[in-house]
């Protein structure tokens, strides 16, 4: 069990704005990020990974508008509820709407946890020097069984790989409970052997 804080929150706008809107969508795109697909005039689609305030958390979602989180993940959280600062959109002034949440601490089962560093492992992509953005996974992947000779700009992609790949080793949740999980198991393994790159 981990310590945690269940969030359930509502978002309050005026009576013009329906739910189905386009507004309504970007307060959840800006809490958990979205792929935004593009497709150029030569006919290929593009695909852009928007970060929202926990996409570089864990979190696990029991309901509609709600979250646990870990501790130190809700001042983020709670700086957006207050001011809508976020990742997604940047807004200049928060817009007319504001939200309301109510937060309990809470006992998270260590599976729900474990599965909540898979989800972020998961939606963890690395953007640096690739036409399409590579989950941290599969550029680990490639990095690790791909002769170093053949691979352009590796010492960049190494650098950017290592820091996203540090700032998931350093979740508290991560440090507790990577041993309980194989993909978290060979994602710490993966990430020392290319610290000895």
């Amino acid at each position: 069990m981990s310590k945690s804080y269940f969030i359930q929150y509502k978002f309050i706008l005026p009576e013009s704005v329906k739910h189905s809107t386009y507004t309504y969508q970007k307060l959840f795109r800006a809490i958990y990020g979205y792929t935004q697909n593009v497709t150029k005039s030569n006919g290929k689609t593009y695909h852009y990974f928007r970060k929202g305030v926990l996409s570089d958390t864990p979190y696990y979602r029991p309901g509609k508008n709600s979250v646990i989180i870990s501790p130190e993940a809700f001042p983020k959280l709670k700086q957006f509820f207050a001011t809508g600062q976020n990742p997604s959109h940047k807004w200049i002034t928060k817009g007319d709407w504001k939200a309301v949440y109510y937060m309990d601490e809470k006992e998270l089962e260590d599976m729900k946890v474990v599965q909540s560093l898979e989800d972020l492992l998961d939606r963890t992509y690395i953007t640096a020097d690739f036409p399409q953005p590579q989950k941290i996974l599969t550029e680990l992947s490639t990095i690790l069984d791909t002769s170093t000779g053949s691979q352009p700009n590796l010492d960049v992609r190494k650098r950017v790989l290592l820091s996203e790949s540090q700032a998931i080793l350093s979740h508290e949740w991560f440090q507790q409970h990577h041993p309980k999980s194989k993909v978290l198991t060979e994602f710490n393994d993966k990430v020392k052997q290319l610290k000895g790159l």
